[in-house]
């Protein structure tokens, strides 16, 4: 075995038999107990988080191979060990709450058997979390820790005072700063069970809906196939909040079919990885970015999803001009002959899936908890399900949602996890001041250049990880400077967010482009690439909400201007898509499209001045090419008609 090996990921196992039954059982197991504990079972909050915990660990043991060289066809006694052993420290914790509950942190000593149970649970957390999502995460999660532990031997601005090793475990492990903090809260209650409302209603059958209900609102127009990728994908992302799930899901569909139709294959790929990252940030459900960004900025999940909104649409509105002036320059039909019905007529046919998610979204806008409304929302899911026949859901299918809702949690919980080491780290050092300070320093007390710094953080923090994790690290480090420049809390997280969730398709390590690359059969690099150029108006829009917080329309700053500013931005996104595909009425050069570039970029300044001069300049280009566009069907007219000489 190659160090590379040993250092790098785990594969998921393939189970048979026992051993898949024994999993199974585990995560049904664990589904149960969270549905219980989100409606009558009342648990301690950190007795609880030492419960989820405990079940990853024993899963994220049992269905991951430690290197990737190990046989994936059955779990060795080695690892039945691990996951025993992981189950007792659980215990240990249930036995132990009330003591941990009653002591002082850092004053009260931690006995033997304490110190042996955080050293290993740290242990666990930090080599499980490689086996499941590679060495990059778990590394930066060693790093902080060994910084507290040896941090003062430094100089400089990044030295801080001593900290005896059996502190640092103390809040690392035995309070809430440390493993247990506010990303394992979310992830331990209504992010797990977000996870599993998703499960659910992709086991009900509504992908099928999704996708004759994109291809009935689109599939006939100029380019539909890509249009119809870019609503399937955005549906799905918004429920399920995994850019590269998405991709995997819609993309093995919606690629070849794109090809078909025309489209080259990086295009494909990027359209399809810009849209299912698109997902994470699309209200009204948002995937996971909204719950989390909810506990860790302590925002209303209600004010979160209608600021959202705007931006959101935003995103897919530049994706879809994108793809719809692509289409026009190449001539690329709509789907016709693959439209079976009408809207309407899906609706009807498929209009019930809608209903969980109405009811979902009432619930959580009206102020219930999250945690309720995802229990709400899987019930109605799977009472929708049993209006017709042909959807009902069996005790078998509902069996193998509990499963495949606790088995996808298991990535986001370890992210989560280990975000909690770097945030202990930063709590006990101060270097969360000291980075705010640093930024600051750089950017000179000036908002952009602290803010290009800040987005360059989050990509690179976060790329290869999950939305949750990417975020909780990112927010930890980075969020305290942007309070400092005057960002109210709102704008800061949702900045954050954008960010965070665009490094899914961000090279060096953009793995929602990768995984399309890979369906699409073209160059990893390129579709990156592609996908960052074809999403630029996704990467200029979280500085356009933090200059012009009008953008994020929420009750508390909505004003006859924010219509101005809604429209500009508008324009603006059609301006930049234009620009992007060199087509408008039809084709356009150089000269044209930068023009159109820089009037986009100008509607995106929150200046009235640059929105009127953008304006003007997009004025001129649009009249010009509705004059030159008359004046060559006029000609071909003429061509047409016969001559009598």
């Amino acid at each position: 075995m190659t160090f590379a090996e040993l250092g790098g990921q785990g594969l998921k196992r393939k189970l048979s038999g026992r051993e898949k039954l024994l999993v199974r059982i585990i995560a049904v197991s664990m589904s149960l107990y969270q549905l219980a504990q989100s409606t009558f079972l009342t648990v301690q909050p950190m007795l609880h988080y030492s419960i989820h915990l405990t079940f990853i660990l024993v899963l994220a043991v049992l269905l991951y191979t430690p290197f990737s060289g190990s046989d994936r066809k059955g779990i060795p006694p080695r690892d039945y060990g691990l996951a025993v052993l992981a189950a007792s420290i659980g215990v240990y914790f249930f036995a132990n709450m009330e003591r941990y509950l009653a002591r002082w942190p850092m004053v009260d000593p931690l006995t033997a058997a304490d110190v042996a149970v955080g050293i290993v649970l740290l242990l666990f957390v930090i080599s499980f979390t490689r086996r499941v999502m590679g060495p990059i995460l778990p590394s930066i999660g060693l790093v902080f820790v060994a910084y507290a532990l040896w941090g003062h031997r430094l100089s400089g601005i990044l030295s801080h005072r001593r900290l005896i090793p059996l502190d640092v475990l103390d809040q690392v492990v035995f309070t809430l700063n440390g493993v247990f903090s506010s990303p394992i809260v979310a992830a331990s209650t209504y992010v797990f069970l977000f996870v599993l409302f998703g499960s659910f209603f992709a086991s009900s059958g509504a992908g099928d809906f999704f996708y004759k209900f994109s291809m009935a609102v689109a599939g006939r127009s100029p380019g539909g196939a890509g249009k119809v990728a870019i609503i399937t994908s955005g549906l799905f992302g918004m429920i399920n909040g995994s850019p590269t799930a998405n991709v995997v899901t819609t993309g093995s569909f919606t690629i070849p079919m794109m090809k078909r139709s025309g489209y080259d294959s990086e295009f494909s790929g990027a359209v399809t990885a810009v849209a299912a990252t698109g997902g994470g940030i699309m209200p009204p459900i948002m995937g996971t970015a909204a719950f989390l960004m909810a506990e860790m900025a302590g925002i209303p999940y209600r004010t979160i999803a209608l600021a959202g909104f705007v931006p959101g649409v935003l995103y897919y509105t530049a994706l879809l001009l994108v793809v719809h002036f692509r289409a026009k320059k190449q001539n690329i039909q709509g789907l016709e002959s693959e439209v079976q019905d009408s809207v309407l007529a899906t609706l009807k046919e498929g209009g019930l899936f809608l209903i969980p998610i109405v009811v979902l979204v009432v619930m959580l806008l009206k102020g219930y908890t999250a945690s309720l409304s995802a229990f709400v929302g899987i019930v109605s899911v799977i009472a929708t399900a049993a209006l017709r026949k042909s959807t009902r859901m069996s005790p078998a299918a509902i069996v193998r949602a509990l499963e495949e809702g606790a088995l996808a949690s298991v990535v986001i919980s370890l992210s989560c996890a280990v975000a909690g080491c770097v945030i202990a780290g930063l709590m006990t050092t101060g270097l969360s001041g000291k980075l705010a300070s640093l930024i600051l320093s750089v950017g000179g007390d000036h908002l952009l250049p602290a803010l290009i710094l800040t987005a360059a953080i989050c990509t690179l923090l976060g790329m290869g990880m999950p939305v949750a994790a990417a975020y909780a690290l990112t927010a930890a480090l980075c969020i305290p400077s942007l309070y400092e420049l005057g960002l109210r809390p709102l704008e800061a997280h949702m900045f954050v967010v954008y960010f965070a969730t665009l490094s899914a398709i961000t090279p060096p390590v953009a793995v929602a482009s990768y995984a399309a690359a890979g369906i699409s059969e073209a160059n990893a690099s390129r579709v990156g690439w592609k996908a960052c150029y074809i999403g630029l108006v996704s990467f200029l829009v979280p500085f356009m909400f933090v200059f012009q917080p009008k953008l994020m329309v929420i009750p508390e700053n909505f004003t006859v201007g924010s219509l101005w500013v809604v429209f500009t931005a508008f324009v603006g996104v059609y301006a930049l898509s234009s620009g992007i595909e060199g087509y408008m009425r039809r084709e356009i050069g150089f000269l044209t499209r930068g023009l159109l570039l820089l009037a986009g970029l100008l509607m995106m300044i929150p200046e009235t001045m640059t929105d009127s001069v953008g304006i003007a300049l997009f004025s001129g280009v649009f009249v010009l090419q509705f004059v030159c566009g008359r004046r060559v069907r006029d000609e071909a007219r003429t061509a047409s008609v016969p001559r009598n000489d």
